[in-house]
């Protein structure tokens, strides 16, 4: 399993982006991780558009201080110019390899302008790295999440994220069969002998790392996976919910009719997409789809 070593905060300064930024530093601390605070200024202007970039780091810097525990942490704060961000993000994740991207909400409460679902999508695919949006107030370390999977091995990505933010509490591994006529009820004539092979099958051997390693049950449902997905993380509480991305294979065929941004948009937690966990291999595809390619990008700054 791989470690947290490196977290790179795409960050646009507005309001509730401290969220983020609370969220990876606490992660910093936790893991004992390096963490870089990256600012793309655009060429629309803004509050920090005519600034020199050394001034905008400079505020980075000062943000990273203001939250408890940030002058504990190694970090740096990075700023650089361009117009199509996702492509100096991405750019930015490809040369310093970071093990995960977090970003956070718009001030409007959604997942908007450098963070719009196409532009999460571009940036995670680039790399491969997996991204954490971050919607709530951090208060605690993540203590319960949710991981749809899809029986292949396209699903052992999400889950091994997942575990290297979560050294306790719970993981709950779903699945989710649309059969038809199904649609509303809790049970179905699956084998379920079957289905717990195929849940240990990806969840794989604990981790020989730690002896600390969290709480693993199973749900296996019929229905509307988006739907299912969304109910199950509102009704049973979680603080994570782990979609895999990429192209549209495994759990995201079955979410023709209902958008993977519109998942995202509905869920009210934070949300994990990608997966790849270090493994930066372009054999690995992971599980939960948002449509579209990207071509990556050069960062243009001046580090």
């Amino acid at each position: 399993m791989a470690s947290l070593r490196r977290i790179l905060l795409a960050t646009d300064l507005e309001p509730k982006s401290d969220r983020a930024l609370e969220r990876a530093v606490q992660l910093a601390r936790r893991f004992d991780a390096e963490l870089t605070a990256l600012h793309v200024v655009d060429g629309t202007g803004g509050p920090y558009g005519c600034l020199p970039l050394h001034h905008v780091e400079a505020e980075l810097q000062r943000h990273i201080l203001a939250v408890p525990g940030g002058a504990d942490i190694r970090s740096q704060a990075v700023a650089v110019r361009g117009e199509a961000v996702e492509h100096r993000v991405a750019g930015y994740a490809g040369l310093w390899l970071p093990d995960l991207i977090v970003v956070g909400l718009h001030q409007r409460d959604r997942v908007a302008d450098l963070f719009l679902a196409s532009t999460v999508e571009r940036i995670a695919i680039a790399d491969g790295t997996p991204m954490l949006i971050v919607r709530d107030k951090p208060l605690q370390p993540y203590l319960r999440a949710l991981v749809p999977v899809d029986f292949s091995e396209r699903s052992r990505p999400s889950v091994d994220c997942v575990r290297m933010l979560m050294r306790e509490g719970s993981i709950h591994l779903l699945h989710v069969v649309d059969l038809p006529g199904m649609a509303g009820r809790s049970s179905s004539p699956l084998d379920t002998g079957q289905a717990a092979h195929d849940f240990r099958k990806v969840l794989g051997s604990p981790s020989a790392e730690s002896d600390q390693e969290p709480a693993v049950e199973t749900i296996l449902l019929t229905g509307s996976p988006g739907r299912r997905i969304v109910d199950l993380a509102r009704d049973g509480r979680y603080d994570l919910v782990a979609l895999g991305s990429a192209r549209r294979s495994g759990v995201s065929r079955a979410l023709l009719g209902s958008t993977a941004s519109d998942v995202i948009e509905a869920l009210p937690c934070d949300v994990l997409i990608g997966g790849t966990a270090g493994i930066r291999s372009p054999a690995t595809v992971p599980t939960f789809g948002l449509n579209g390619e990207s071509d990556g990008g050069e960062p243009d700054g001046h580090h």
